[in-house]
């Protein structure tokens, strides 16, 4: 740090260069990303609500009464009654958390993860000193249900099924795992990024299986605002069936408003709260639905554009994520990023990732593929 500060107009001139070199949603060439520009209620929601400490509540009464609006929206959207949870800073907070109160509640230490889980969860299990198995995937993406049956035992706190996997956007047989758990096991579903496409694919008719607590065995589910919920960065829900679940997590907190604390994170963000409300109050299922239409149909035009090029997919896609088998997608990723272009691969199995998020049109798809076309050339996967 210097002795003596820069001028302001320095500083915040610095700041717009380097602003420069960050790619902008808006430019519509972002394609493997699971955020997407933010609403613009949800910006000004953000900046009103700016500066307040959610973690010191009895000074914030009216952003609680904001994430208490948020909460209740969201599990009426997950079938959850009047439900409980909190707002966290996405995904990897949330299933942390999960995994936490599971461990508590269970007082086991042997957890159940597909292969397709996100990495928080890797982060988790490390965190929390609990043995982690992991099973394989069927030839759709989803999570194995004769490893899993196996895996279980007496020592056995929770599995973890997925609902929108980061990089396929398969769904795991959620109603099997439900049964399989039954009252002893813990079953945490991670949708961060299906909790806000699911519901309005069933809307629009799509035929996909149930995840949340519609489901009698599921406990915990992480939703996250800042994916397809439109909001600003960061924002994840973790929604509970119950509220005594959350009561092994929490400790005293005498040096704030409130005596006790049942978060992760001590000092908490009010600006996402009030974002991704403005965003859920705002849009309704009216208007998710509609934007995961738009996301469908901008998903299936790529599909076509891609088969003309000879391009086979992994799977029909579930959601609006779709990856392409290809031979080496490292190198078409790296091309294409020297191109301007932000696209990504999977992993299970190594192909060619793209992700349809909002802020995503035909017309984009349109551009990409000229320049896609000959790098696949370029580089003889065509």
């Amino acid at each position: 740090m210097r002795n003596e500060g820069k001028p302001v107009e320095e500083v915040l001139k610095e700041l717009e260069d380097l602003r420069t070199l960050d790619m902008k949603f808006d430019e519509g060439r972002i394609f493997g990303s699971m955020c997407t520009q933010p609403l613009l209620q949800s910006v000004k929601a953000d900046e009103m609500y700016r500066g307040a400490n959610l973690g010191n509540p009895g000074l914030n009464p009216g952003t609680l009464k904001v994430e208490g609006r948020l909460i209740a929206a969201m599990c009426a959207l997950m079938h959850g009654g009047e439900g409980f949870g909190h707002v966290t800073t996405g995904g990897t907070e949330s299933n942390i958390t999960a995994l936490w109160i599971a461990r508590k509640f269970t007082k086991k230490r042997e957890v159940i993860i597909p292969k397709s889980a996100h990495f928080s969860l890797c982060k988790a299990v490390d965190l929390l000193g609990l043995k982690r198995y992991v099973v394989d995937l069927d030839e759709m993406g989803r999570a194995d249900l004769g490893q899993i049956e196996s895996a279980m035992g007496s020592e056995t706190a929770a599995v973890v099924g997925i609902a929108g996997t980061t990089e396929l956007g398969a769904i795991d047989p959620i109603p099997q795992l439900s049964e399989m758990c039954g009252e002893d096991v813990f079953l945490h579903v991670d949708a961060a990024f299906g909790g806000f496409v699911i519901p309005f694919l069933k809307k629009l008719g799509h035929d996909v299986p149930d995840f949340d607590f519609s489901l009698p065995n599921v406990n915990t589910i992480s939703v996250d605002p800042h994916k397809m919920g439109c909001s600003t960065v960061p924002a994840g829900t973790l929604l509970v069936r119950r509220k005594e679940y959350i009561v092994p997590i929490e400790v005293d907190s005498p040096y704030l408003t409130l005596s006790r604390q049942a978060s992760l994170s001590g000092t908490r963000d009010s600006a996402a709260v009030a974002a991704a409300y403005a965003a859920v109050a705002s849009l309704g299922v009216e208007g998710y639905t509609e934007i995961v239409k738009g996301c469908m149909d901008v998903t299936e035009y790529l599909m076509k554009r891609m088969g003309e090029l000879g391009v086979e997919p992994v799977m029909e896609p579930t959601m609006n994520i779709a990856a392409f088998k290809v031979s080496n997608a490292q190198r078409i990723v790296n091309a294409m990023e020297k191109k301007g272009w932000n696209l990504s691969k999977s992993r299970h199995p190594c192909a060619l990732r793209f992700v349809l998020m909002p802020h995503l049109t035909v017309e984009h798809v349109g551009k990409l593929m000229p320049e896609l076309e000959a790098t696949l050339r370029e580089l003889g996967e065509i």
